[in-house]
């Protein structure tokens, strides 16, 4: 029997017994009364008219106590009915509070399950969720996977408190642009709009520019220090993607090559894309097989002085030649070991190559510096100086031989820890570079706090310096700034004559660039330096 039936059955069976009781009660009072005073009248009063007179007043009485006896019966219960009445409003009072309780526990559950905290916009479960709706429904819809470029260096600079608040004006703004359509928050620095039912590829177009120009824009008006940018990635449904999985995979990826491509732009999904997928998947997998196979090797590009055309340093740039997919740029391999975490290895074994090299040349009377190119993820390794040190001490060349490049936005990505891990380079002795300077959204802020020996500034701003009065003026004020914070300046991409005649008239301390040598072989080093490399 189920138990609500057994309560029933047992409020029944109370209700039932305690008639019983008040109905006893009654009968053995008013019994026991009528018996006990006919008794004493009987015994005690012998005239009938002063019987008869007693007879009446006991009917009074007995009146008067059926009626105390009934007020007591009756004030018990209904006493007892108040007190389980009282304790009944206390329950409903409790399990009203209970309930309320339950239910803002319930809301705050559903708004952390689907609602970003800081933005107020739906996060990428709840995405999930109305993407899935429309797919049932057939609605064709675009889906644009946006990313602020760099947001982790800047909020690295600024503050949180400031990146949070910039991240939720560009919840507002981007809520403006896709109104009547979704906007989701995928992650820190990552939004996805969702437009439905979209007119043309061309509108799509539109929106998504809009909506980077809209984020360059606000974080531009944040602040003027900094030059920001934004990239996107777009996937259309039904054609790129048959369910939510895989157009935001495909925007995910269109997003990548967005990145690849430079920043600060968007790009359509194409199947080409998977091609290169696979071509990187294929390239990582083979990294460490050619390392052993000796398949990657180093080429050395001279840096002169430009006032001497003598050549003061070079350059140390790794190469990868495949037996069958043959040969592999830097930029691919590069990027691909340090996502497998391979780059550890290549790192090690530039390290052993160059050194050696330089340990050979030093034993031919010929000290020069060389710069390496320094990962970001091996930059911030716990054992990067102890490495280095083990690798200088192994071939007996010295630390001031040795020229740490770091990129601009490796610096910028934590710049704090950037700070310290250069401060402790300079104290073992060697030099540190900053590479492609100017190739960012640069900052000055920062570049007074990094303690860096050499500038190497990008190519692109001097790539048509004998064309453009602009390009002229930075290159000046460039130099001028290096200069009085006592650091040396090297230019990069130096490949035409015109450029050459335009540089004549700065202060510059060193080129780099096809005009003068391209990469090259230690065997072609030797013979411009007239040595042989046997000691």
């Amino acid at each position: 029997m189920p138990n609500y039936l057994k309560q029933d059955e047992k409020y029944k069976k109370t209700a039932i017994r305690e008639t019983l009781e008040i109905t006893l009660t009654y009968f053995v009072f008013a019994y026991a009364y009528l018996w006990v005073s006919d008794w004493l009248i009987k015994e005690f009063i012998s005239n009938p008219e002063l019987s008869g007179i007693i007879q009446t007043i006991k009917g009074f009485i007995s009146l008067g106590l059926i009626g105390i006896v009934y007020h007591f019966i009756v004030y018990r219960r209904i006493h007892r009915f108040l007190s389980n009445n009282d304790e009944l409003k206390k329950l409903i009072k409790e399990f009203e509070s209970q309930n309320k309780l339950l239910t803002e526990l319930e809301e705050k559950h559903f708004q952390i399950a689907y609602f970003d905290s800081l933005t107020g916009l739906i996060n990428k479960n709840r995405l999930k969720v109305r993407i899935d709706r429309l797919v049932e429904k057939k609605v064709r819809f675009a889906m644009l996977y946006i990313d602020i470029d760099d947001f982790g260096a800047i909020n690295e600079l600024k503050g949180h408190v400031w990146g949070d608040q910039a991240l939720v004006l560009i919840a507002r703004e981007l809520e403006k642009i896709a109104k009547d359509h979704m906007v989701a928050r995928m992650s820190e620095d990552s939004f996805v709009l969702v437009f439905l039912n979209y007119e043309s590829t061309e509108h799509v177009n539109e929106l998504a520019q809009k909506s980077i120009n809209a984020i360059k824009n606000l974080m531009a008006e944040q602040s003027e220090a900094y030059f920001y940018s934004a990239s996107a990635g777009v996937a259309l449904y039904p054609e790129h993607g048959s369910d939510y999985d895989e157009v935001l995979r495909y925007s995910n990826l269109a997003l990548s090559a967005a990145k690849k491509n430079g920043k600060d732009q968007y790009v359509f999904y194409n199947k080409f894309m998977h091609e290169a997928k696979q071509r990187e998947y294929e390239l990582t997998n083979q990294i460490i097989p050619s390392l052993e196979n000796n398949e990657f090797y180093i080429e050395y590009q001279p840096i002169l002085s430009f006032k001497t055309n003598e050549i003061n340093k070079i350059e140390a740039l790794m190469r990868w030649m495949h037996p069958t997919m043959g040969y592999i740029p830097p930029n691919e391999f590069i990027a691909l070991s340090e996502i497998s975490g391979s780059i550890m290895q290549l790192t090690h074994f530039l390290y052993d190559t160059v050194f050696n090299q330089l340990s050979i040349w030093k034993k031919l009377g010929k000290k020069i510096r060389t710069d390496i190119n320094i990962s970001p993820k091996v930059l911030m390794h716990p054992n990067f100086i102890e490495d280095l040190l083990f690798y200088v001490d192994k071939h007996k060349i010295d630390s001031d031989q040795v020229i740490v490049e770091i990129t601009e936005s490796m610096a910028l990505d934590n710049i704090t820890d950037t700070v310290l891990v250069i401060k402790e380079l300079k104290q073992k002795g060697f030099l540190v570079a900053l590479d492609d300077f100017g190739s960012g959204y640069s900052s000055l802020t920062y570049f007074k706090h990094l303690p860096v020996d050499i500038v190497k500034m990008d190519k692109d701003f001097i790539a048509t310096i004998d064309k453009s009065e602009n390009e002229r003026y930075f290159l000046k004020f460039v130099l001028d700034l290096s200069h009085s914070m006592k650091k040396e300046v090297v230019l990069e991409g130096v490949e035409r004559i015109e450029q050459i005649e335009i540089l004549k008239q700065y202060n510059i301390d060193y080129v780099q660039g096809f005009y003068y040598y391209r990469p090259s072989s230690v065997e072609y080093l030797n013979k411009l330096f007239g040595l042989t490399n046997e000691a």
